[in-house]
């Protein structure tokens, strides 16, 4: 009876982002958030790149 209160399971959506990515760590950031146009990466201080990344978005 209680399980009966559940909502369906949905599947994930995602979408394609371009993100700036960190050529040394794991540290990356979506485009629309950065306002340099040759970004570092505030972890390492290391040159970044973009790429394109799959974001869950609902």
């Amino acid at each position: 009876m209680y399980f009966n209160n559940r909502r369906p399971a949905t599947e994930p959506v995602y979408a394609d982002t371009v993100i700036w990515q960190c050529s040394e760590c794991n540290c990356w950031s979506r485009k629309e958030f950065v306002s340099d146009d040759n970004p570092k990466c505030p972890m390492c201080n290391s040159k970044m790149h973009e790429e394109t990344k799959k974001i869950r978005i609902e």
